[in-house]
């Protein structure tokens, strides 16, 4: 009705509030207009103004100059780390709004540096090669080979800071009841997973011994021909172990190059793993170990892993597209 008739959201308050003695959260609601909004209306309406009549900024908007802008650009390239608005508000004698303006008019953004890994050129071609040779032979390596890795995960950090609630109740977070952090170690294949190996003490060349003896036949059952490799990134427990898992273990070794996890696909995997755990809010060590192991079988059957391989080639050839620099992932 009111848009009907064009009635705009100032004269509905006022009759709202004049003439049905309505308060401001009920008006707020009917007109849906936010509550700090119609609190403002009502203090002007109580001061005896019109709130219809557009009211002018009194003051006089200082320009900046040329000069001025230029000395602001200046001063922020000389010192791009501590050049806040704040800082520059109080050496320039203008508004922080004023600097935030001139900023953005000339393209500046004040943002996180750019951590990305920068490659030597061996590296990349080193990078370039890997993901050659994955891909020969009609990409049979990928296909045949299981992707290892750690992870640690910490009970303190395995919550979200938002969730669904009705605005008028407060409700918080579940609180934990000691600070754990554990260790992970898994391995994944086109034709199915290891169990999740837990630990709580770091990775040294003896436990990864240990963790290779206890799933080595879950690896072997999956590929009973033994026609697999397993995959390991440049860990000191992983190196000092290579001849130990090619002679003794008898298996097939590829060795990932150095700082390259976006090669190894069950990253993406512990990225879903810990968000899975996280959605879950364990407050305990026993709520997070089943949480970890519970979701970790849910994320490794077949169907699940299937996409993460069907991906996997695109992110090969897009490293030898990019000459071995560094991926998202």
């Amino acid at each position: 009705m009111c848009e009907k008739y064009e009635i705009d959201d100032k004269t509905r308050f006022l009759v709202l509030y004049l003439d049905a003695g309505m308060g401001v959260q009920e008006i707020s609601k009917i007109i849906n207009r936010p509550l700090a909004t119609v609190y403002g209306w009502e203090a002007r309406t109580k001061n005896g103004e019109d709130i219809r009549i557009h009211k002018n900024k009194i003051g006089r908007k200082k320009s900046i100059t040329e000069e001025t802008e230029n000395k602001i650009i200046q001063m922020v390239k000389e010192h791009p780390e501590g050049a806040s608005t704040k800082k520059l508000a109080a050496r320039i004698g203008v508004s922080r709004t004023s600097i935030a303006n001139v900023l953005a008019r000339k393209g500046f953004k004040y943002k996180a540096f750019d951590n990305t890994l920068i490659y030597a050129e061996q590296e990349r071609m080193t990078r370039v090669d890997f993901c050659k040779m994955m891909l020969s032979c009609e990409e049979k390596l990928i296909y045949q080979t299981f992707f290892s890795d750690e992870m640690g995960i910490e009970l303190n950090k395995m919550h979200k800071n938002k969730a669904w609630q009705i605005p008028a109740e407060k409700m918080r977070r579940k609180s934990t009841i000691e600070n754990v952090r554990l260790n992970c170690w898994g391995a994944i294949s086109a034709q199915g997973a290891t169990s999740l190996d837990i630990y709580e003490n770091g990775m040294n060349g003896d436990a990864y011994k240990q963790v290779i003896e206890r799933h080595k036949a879950e690896i072997e059952r999956l590929y009973p021909n033994g026609e697999f490799y397993l995959i390991q990134d440049n860990h000191p427990a992983h190196r000092m172990n290579d001849e130990w898992v090619r002679n003794e273990q008898n298996m097939k070794l590829i060795l990932l190059p150095k700082r390259s996890p976006d090669l190894n696909i069950i990253e993406n995997l512990w990225a879903v793993l810990k968000e899975r755990v996280a959605s879950d809010g364990p407050t305990s060590e026993k709520e997070l170990r089943a949480s970890l192991l519970s979701h970790w079988e849910a994320l490794t059957t077949l169907n699940s892993l299937q996409p993460f391989f069907d991906g996997l080639h695109r992110r090969y050839i897009e490293c030898i597209e990019k000459e071995g620099q560094k991926l998202r992932y």
